[in-house]
């Protein structure tokens, strides 16, 4: 087997066209999920396999994964585009499962009104499987949750622009350019005049939900939640919620 770098280091195999990862009480829930969007026709998220203890068996999906906006296969126009286009047709295919599943659902994320869709949580470069500067499957279910069209799509925006402050030396781009990537990104996914209006707040409704989640997981002593405290996350989300707060208007302006 062959350990994949990334989230929960060391805790994540490769074994032929399968992944080994570790599972939670929300895992039956995505597996059904992910059952849902091959019925859908939406084969761009993993195969469920099994569930087995504490671990979870998926397949693999191919593609190149990559966090850093500033290596030009990830940042991109055109994965950009990619990205926004998949981001649609998988909230497409996620439609219907809540009001076909049967069985009770757990998730891991709290779920939010109203409840339009599963959105995925975490749709950010780090997760998505590229294949020649496109944008082709999306990995790690494990956020998952009933929400609305817009708390993916403002996260999303948030990731891939992104809308964080330059002077953090992680940032690849400055501000015209990630106001440029935000309506690409919106054009791209079809989002509407409203969406657009919404989305400043939705993007700080949306980090503050991830803080406080963060704190609370830590409080309870999480061990990953602890050390990504310690590292000065939740302190990084709040200052990119002052950061797109500062820079509504001209956001707003941009998107409209």
């Amino acid at each position: 087997m062959k350990l994949l770098e990334g989230g929960r280091t060391g805790q994540i195999w490769q074994d032929g066209d399968t992944v080994v990862r570790p599972s939670g009480a929300w895992t039956p829930t995505v597996h059904r999920f992910l059952r849902h969007l091959r019925s859908r026709g939406f084969l761009g998220a993993p195969d469920p396999i099994e569930i087995t203890g504490n671990q979870e068996v998926v397949g693999y999906v191919a593609g190149r994964v990559c966090e850093d906006l500033s290596d030009q296969f990830v940042g991109s126009e055109r994965m950009l585009l990619s990205a926004a286009r998949l981001l649609r047709e998988f909230h497409s295919a996620s439609q219907g499962f809540l009001e076909s599943d049967r069985e009770v659902q757990t998730w891991m994320l709290p779920p939010q009104e109203p409840r339009e869709i599963i959105c995925h949580g975490d749709y950010a470069p780090y997760n998505v499987a590229t294949v020649d500067h496109e944008a082709v499957g999306i990995i790690d279910f494990d956020t998952a949750h009933p929400a609305p069209r817009l708390w993916d799509l403002a996260y999303s925006v948030y990731r891939w622009a992104p809308l964080s402050d330059p002077a953090n030396p992680d940032v690849a781009f400055g501000l015209d350019e990630q106001l440029h990537r935000a309506e690409i990104f919106c054009t791209a996914y079809g989002a509407t005049m409203e969406d657009r209006l919404q989305l400043p707040e939705m993007i700080c409704r949306r980090l503050q939900a991830l803080v406080d989640f963060m704190l609370a997981g830590a409080a309870a002593g999480d061990e990953t939640f602890m050390e990504d405290v310690v590292a000065g996350d939740a302190r990084l989300y709040l200052s990119d919620m002052d950061y797109v707060r500062s820079n509504r208007d001209r956001l707003l302006k941009a998107l409209c």
